[in-house]
């Protein structure tokens, strides 16, 4: 059962009445909304006040049944017992018929049962003061006039978001009391009844603001509420992947229909996962909420999305993270617009750029700016790479005899053979029409680029199957080695030319290895 505290919060169960949570429509929060409010915190506090007023009436009992009279005092037990059992049948109504059902037609009926019950429960508590304190004995006036006023002093807090209940309560309970001490002829009693007076209008006045600061709660948590309702219709419909994750743990707390699309799942499997176990690198994920911790502003950040299972996706997306409150507590809106297309599109374009489109292998201009970071990283390091320079022997005949068509597919093949002689680290590159060349970085001596070179050769000099045609071809191959033939990229590549120019001139189908003594060719 929830509970009020001073500010108007509610604690214990975590749910709303619908028609709070679920307001009618985008508008503002109207009066008739702060008002089912009002009378929700009313009757939320009701079991409460009706098990303090039980308790009290007890200890009364226990207290004042040695010197009062038996009779009188159980019959006012009696009657206020009847009255807290009314209260508590018009909770149990409530509970079962306006909380849970969220009807608000005849609110104003509950609001006035409500305020009958308490009346006439302060009532029956202001008769009690009068009659439960025995006449001359002003030790239990005392204690009487002490249990009225913490009554009173609970009351003005959780009766204080209604003017008529609080009000009615306070005076039927410690105005008869007042007046009763002021007819007594004693100046204790006098005494008594002034700072019961004193005391009645400070609590009138102290209702009066909590009342105050009630209301403004209660039209904040409307607000509120109704501001995250608009939100959440706003994310439902919208056409960007949308989800909401707990600040503290990371897990989904709210996904719309188009991120449960992107992820490829449902919302209600969206719900209480983690939206790392779709980042393809989770690190970039911490690198985010670290920064989110710095106050900066984290938009349109690529991330490359992929499937943790079956079956096997990847996205990617510009992400945006906002730090928002949802559902009170700190929470992440993050929103996903999907480029896959574009970045797909965006791919193809810099691989045509860069690569030839014959082949596949990487064109002059990217092998060139391999070669220039692979000279890098050997100056660095001090270690060695070898150039290797590759021209086709007998690929024209082939071209002009069989036609483009099946020198397209010779070209294939020799680009499929001989990546099939190179290592993982080494980088093969179509540069002309049937001229290629390889990067061997990090070799330990020329006889390991030698090896490599003698084995494509090979490779090359065997029959090919091409469209039915048996088809035979060889290379010439040159080699040049840094930093031992040449320091900078464009000199290594001269006399890998060289050496190839050399092979080629000495019978073709073989290997040369450039020679300081050998006349240099422009590539």
């Amino acid at each position: 059962m929830e509970k009020q505290n001073q500010n108007g919060k509610m604690h214990g169960s975590n749910e709303q009445p619908r028609f709070i949570s679920e307001p009618p429509g985008l508008r503002q929060p109207s009066p008739t909304a702060e008002q089912v409010a009002r009378v929700h915190l009313l009757y939320s506090n009701l079991p409460f006040s009706i098990g303090i007023s039980g308790l009290l009436a007890c200890i009364l009992m226990f207290v004042l049944t040695p010197a009062s009279n038996s009779h009188r005092l159980l019959a006012w037990f009696g009657i206020l017992s009847l009255v807290l059992m009314a209260r508590g049948i018009l909770f149990v109504f409530w509970r079962k018929h306006a909380y849970s059902s969220g009807e608000i037609d005849d609110l104003d009926d509950w609001l006035r049962w409500f305020r009958i019950g308490t009346i006439a429960g302060g009532v029956v508590w202001g008769i009690g003061g009068i009659v439960l304190a025995p006449l001359g004995d002003i030790g239990h006036k005392v204690y009487v006039s002490f249990a009225l006023g913490g009554l009173c002093a609970g009351a003005a807090s959780t009766l204080a978001i209604d003017r008529l209940s609080v009000v009615g309560f306070l005076l039927t309970v410690l105005l008869p009391q007042i007046v009763f001490l002021a007819l007594q002829d004693d100046t204790l009693s006098y005494g008594m009844s002034a700072m019961e007076t004193l005391f009645l209008l400070f609590l009138l006045a102290s209702s009066r603001q909590t009342r105050l600061h009630l209301e403004e709660n209660v039209r904040l948590r409307l607000r509120a509420t109704e501001n995250e309702f608009r939100l959440r219709h706003m994310l439902e419909s919208s056409p960007i992947a949308t989800c909401i994750e707990d600040a503290v743990d990371g897990r989904v707390i709210f996904a719309n229909l188009s991120y449960a699309s992107l992820i490829d799942t449902t919302p209600d499997r969206a719900i209480g996962a983690f939206t790392t176990d779709f980042y393809a690198r989770p690190e970039e994920y911490a690198e985010v909420m670290d920064r989110l911790s710095k106050g900066e502003h984290v938009t349109n950040q690529l991330v490359e999305l992929r499937s943790p299972g079956e079956p096997h996706w990847i996205k990617w997306t510009l992400t945006s993270y906002f730090p928002v409150e949802y559902q009170n507590k700190s929470a992440l809106l993050v929103w996903f617009y999907d480029i896959t297309d574009r970045k797909i599109s965006e791919d193809r374009v810099q691989h045509l750029a860069y690569h030839d489109t014959l082949t596949g292998l990487p064109n002059r201009s990217l092998f060139r700016d391999r070669l220039q970071q692979a000279i890098a990283t050997a100056e660095r390091e001090r270690s060695a790479l070898a150039l290797m320079f590759v021209d086709l022997d007998k690929f024209k005949p082939v071209n002009d005899g069989y036609g483009h068509g099946i020198g397209d597919l010779l070209l294939k093949a020799v680009a499929e053979r001989i990546g099939r002689c190179l290592r993982k680290s080494d980088s093969p590159a179509r540069i002309g029409g049937d001229e290629f060349v390889v990067l061997l970085p990090a070799i330990k001596t020329e006889k390991n680029a030698l090896e490599i070179a003698e084995k494509v050769r090979y490779e090359l000099s065997q029959p090919f199957e091409i469209e039915g045609l048996t088809l035979g071809i060889s290379a010439s191959i040159g080699l040049a080695v840094y930093p031992d033939h040449a320091d900078e990229i464009q000199q290594l590549i001269n006399r890998a030319d060289t050496a190839m120019y050399y092979a080629k001139s000495e019978g073709r189908n073989c290997v040369r290895i450039y020679r300081p003594d050998m006349r240099e060719q422009n590539c």
